[in-house]
């Protein structure tokens, strides 16, 4: 009896480890460089996130690109704003930062995420075009406007943060709003953004004053909160309810 049971179990544990492997398959997969621009070319809906520093992604990028960094301390919280069930492409310079940020993503409910092999170096090899912010002469500083309509249309409610490390009542503000993150956390998301790493971001929206909040629901702009609030006048004010 004691084998039997013993056996059944192995069993269990092996359909689940192939159900979890096949799950993951469906989710994730990593392409070389030719596949992945000929599967991009004929997607209609999608995200491109390039998941390296804001100075490579200035370097040169894919065109329709975001960048998200890595190993940026709000990594998780940009990825999250985004749509989990569109198709997602990412890159880094050569692949490993991708494929971290390909287990990070697949773990947190995206449906579909797609790694580029080989990254960047492999793409140009390849000499396929990129965007190059430095020969822009614009000037661009910091996350692109594109990138940031692209994040206002998350289906859930999503608040802007702008804010820099040497503003005092931001300082005071970003406890008030990691605790309303956590409360809230299936109804609104929160970015925040620092406006000295994304000046022309910052400029572009006339942001004059920090901390300075921006709400969108439902894809569209709601309403504007400048300088520093408490929590129950900003759940109010956000109409937010458990």
């Amino acid at each position: 009896m004691m084998n039997k049971f013993i056996s059944l179990s192995l069993l269990v544990l092996f359909i689940c480890c192939v159900s979890c492997e096949t799950n993951s398959a469906q989710t994730a997969s990593s392409l070389d460089v030719k596949a992945y621009r000929a599967q991009l070319t004929g997607e209609k809906s999608f995200q491109l996130v390039d998941v390296r520093t804001a100075e490579e992604f200035e370097s040169g990028h894919l065109e329709r690109a975001i960048n998200i960094n890595y190993n940026g301390n709000d990594f998780e919280q940009q990825i999250n704003a985004l749509d989990k069930n569109k198709p997602t492409y990412i890159y880094c310079l050569s692949g490993g930062r991708s494929s971290a940020a390909m287990d990070v993503m697949t773990k947190k409910g995206f449906k579909q995420v797609i790694n580029m092999k080989g990254g960047i170096l492999e793409w140009k090899a390849n000499q396929f075009p990129l965007e190059n912010n430095k020969n822009n002469t614009t000037g661009w500083i910091g996350m692109t406007k594109a990138a940031y309509d692209q994040l206002t249309q998350s289906k859930t409610p999503i608040l802007f943060d702008f804010k820099a490390k040497w503003c005092g009542p931001c300082k005071q503000l970003s406890p008030i709003l990691d605790d309303l993150a956590a409360e809230y956390k299936d109804k609104i998301k929160i970015i925040q953004i620092d406006v000295d790493e994304n000046k022309s971001l910052a400029d572009e929206l006339k942001i004059r004053s920090i901390p300075f909040l921006i709400y969108y629901k439902n894809g569209k702009h709601a309403m504007n909160i400048e300088g520093l609030t408490d929590k129950k006048n900003l759940i109010k004010s956000l109409g937010l309810k458990k």
